[in-house]
Formats: C-alpha cells, sequence, structure tokens
C-alpha cells in the first residue's frame, strides 16, 4: 500500500466518523448545544485537520464526475428533457455506485433528505459528499463566527467547478446565521438560589426600571426592548462565558453572541452605544478583552473563573 493509499484511508475514516455523528444528531433532532449531547466527531478536528478535509471532499466530488464523464462518453446518451439544467445529476444516476464507494459513511451514508435520489449511484456518492461539506462548513462557522474569505475565495478557485455549490453552502450558513440573530431568549440551568444570586449581583447594574426585564431574559422570556448595562460591556459578556464554561448555559458562542447583541447595550463614556459583535465574539470565544480580577463581576464560589489555557488543557 502506498503512502498515498494510506493518508487517503485516513481523510476517509475521518470522514466515516464524520457523517456517523453528525448524521445522527440531525436525526436525533438534536444540536451540539442541547443539554446532555455529547460533542460531534468533528469538533474533535484540529483546524488544520478541517480544512484538509474540506479540500479532500471537493477532491472527491471532482473524482465522481470525472468517472461520469467518462461513463458518458462511453455510453452517450440524451438527457431527459425534465433533467435539462440538471444534466451532471442526470449523468450520475446512470453509474451504479461501485465497491469503492461503499467502504465508508463518506460515501455511503444513508439519505436523509426525503427528495434526494439514487442512493446505489454516483449521484448518491454526491449527494453524500456534500452533505459532509455542509457539515465541515458549519464548524467552521461555529468556531470561528464565520468562514475565512479568503479561505472561501481560494477554494472557489481551485475547484471552480463547485463555486456554486459552494457558495450554496455558504448562502444557507448566512440565512442559517441570520435567524440566529433573532435569538429570542436562552436557557439557564440555575437553581432558584442561583438565579436570585445572579440577578442580585446584575441588577446594580441596570436602572430600577430595567430590572423586572432583565429577570424575564433570565427566565428565558423575550422582551422588546434594549437592556442598557452601566459599565463596559467586557464585565457584563464575561459574565455569560463564566455561566457556559461552567455548565450553566449550552447556547454555542454564536447564539449567545447574537442573543446578547439583541438585548443589550452599554453605558460607556461616550454615552450608550449597541454591544460590538466582534468585541462579544472575542471575549466569548476566545477570552480576548475580558475583564481583569477587580473588575470581574458575579464572582460567586459557584461560578469560579477559569483562564483560555486552563480551559483548552480540559477540552
Amino acid at each position: 500500500m502506498t503512502t498515498h493509499d494510506d493518508e487517503q484511508q485516513k481523510w476517509e475514516y475521518i470522514g466515516h466518523r464524520l457523517m456517523q455523528s453528525s448524521d445522527l444528531q440531525v436525526l436525533c433532532g438534536v444540536t451540539r448545544t442541547s443539554p446532555g449531547v455529547e460533542k460531534p466527531f468533528v469538533s474533535s478536528l484540529t483546524a488544520h485537520e478541517l480544512e484538509a478535509m474540506v479540500t479532500f471532499v471537493l477532491e472527491r466530488m471532482r473524482e465522481v464526475d470525472k468517472l461520469v464523464e467518462a461513463a458518458a462518453q462511453q455510453n452517450p446518451s440524451e438527457v431527459p428533457y425534465e433533467y435539462r439544467d440538471r444534466r451532471q445529476e442526470y449523468l450520475r444516476l446512470q453509474v451504479p455506485k461501485s465497491k469503492r464507494y461503499q467502504s465508508s459513511e463518506l460515501y455511503n451514508a444513508e439519505f436523509i433528505n426525503d427528495l434526494d435520489e439514487g442512493y446505489d449511484t454516483l449521484q448518491g456518492v454526491y449527494v453524500t459528499l456534500k452533505r459532509a461539506l455542509s457539515y465541515l462548513f458549519e464548524e467552521l462557522h461555529y468556531r470561528h463566527g464565520s468562514i475565512d474569505p479568503a479561505f472561501m475565495q481560494s477554494l472557489k478557485q481551485s475547484c471552480s467547478e463547485y463555486a456554486e455549490v459552494i457558495e450554496q453552502l455558504e448562502a444557507n450558513r448566512k440565512q442559517e446565521s441570520a435567524s440566529a440573530g433573532h435569538q429570542s431568549s436562552i436557557k439557564l440551568n440555575l437553581t432558584p438560589e442561583r438565579l436570585a444570586d445572579l440577578l442580585d449581583c446584575l441588577e446594580v447594574f441596570f436602572s430600577p426600571s430595567d430590572r423586572p426585564d432583565l429577570k424575564a431574559l433570565l427566565l428565558g422570556h423575550p422582551v422588546d426592548h434594549k437592556l442598557v448595562f452601566d459599565g463596559n460591556q467586557n464585565r457584563l459578556v464575561e459574565v455569560f462565558r463564566r455561566l457556559s464554561y461552567n455548565g450553566f448555559l449550552h447556547e454555542s458562542w454564536t447564539s449567545l453572541r447574537d442573543w446578547l447583541c439583541r438585548h443589550f447595550s452599554y453605558r460607556g463614556k461616550e454615552g450608550v452605544a449597541d454591544l460590538s459583535m466582534n468585541s462579544v465574539w472575542d471575549i466569548l470565544s476566545k477570552a480576548k478583552g475580558e475583564p481583569t480580577g477587580k473588575s470581574r463581576i458575579c464572582a460567586f464560589n459557584w461560578l469560579s473563573y477559569k483562564t483560555q489555557a486552563s480551559l483548552k488543557r480540559t477540552a
């Protein structure tokens, strides 16, 4: 077996685990932020492995379409009228799935969309590869808040025949992100006593008129206006970061950022301002710009502070 074969088997195994784990969450109707749910396999990949896996999937899509074109040249046939705008899909449907594509769930996972067709053909392989690509893009978005434009542009240039597919998946992510931007509630897993502690600490930073709405937000109810935090935004945001890594909050960083930015503003030196989405993201996901020990609020025994380094060691 060649080094190339070993390398391919490695990525096919990663793809197999990726599809098993991510498909299971979709079929069970849960997400990685659902209480008690294990993290999907894709979350264990390093940044290098994640981007390399994206490239590997696109290369396999190209491989499938080269096989399809070769088969079409050997056995030319007229494309039916109903497939006039989906020629490549029709051609994939004409080529049976070989044993080569039955060894890994990356190529052979069961369909989860009732509208898909051609499971036993190369169209089935293509459908599964495209779904794998969507999971990888979702993970990139989850980790960074958005997908690096330079990386996406590089993909579109190196795999230009799939630029439309990449743009479609990118648009889907943006649409989901926009929906998340309307995040109206979060779920805190706190005892009544701990919720009372949290409220007692936070409400001194809000006007008396905003305090009932603050309690409503913490109980998971939406409010129709932004509450003004009297202090630097990083002090407020860091409290919710601590609630998250201590296990009292199970929202993704993206959802939590969107919820905070939707419901809070802050009073700084120049007056009242909206929370900065970029700053909130950096504090939540990287601990960048979080307050020093003296400025930290809500320092309860049950809400311990952990450094970014210690969190990485225990991840």
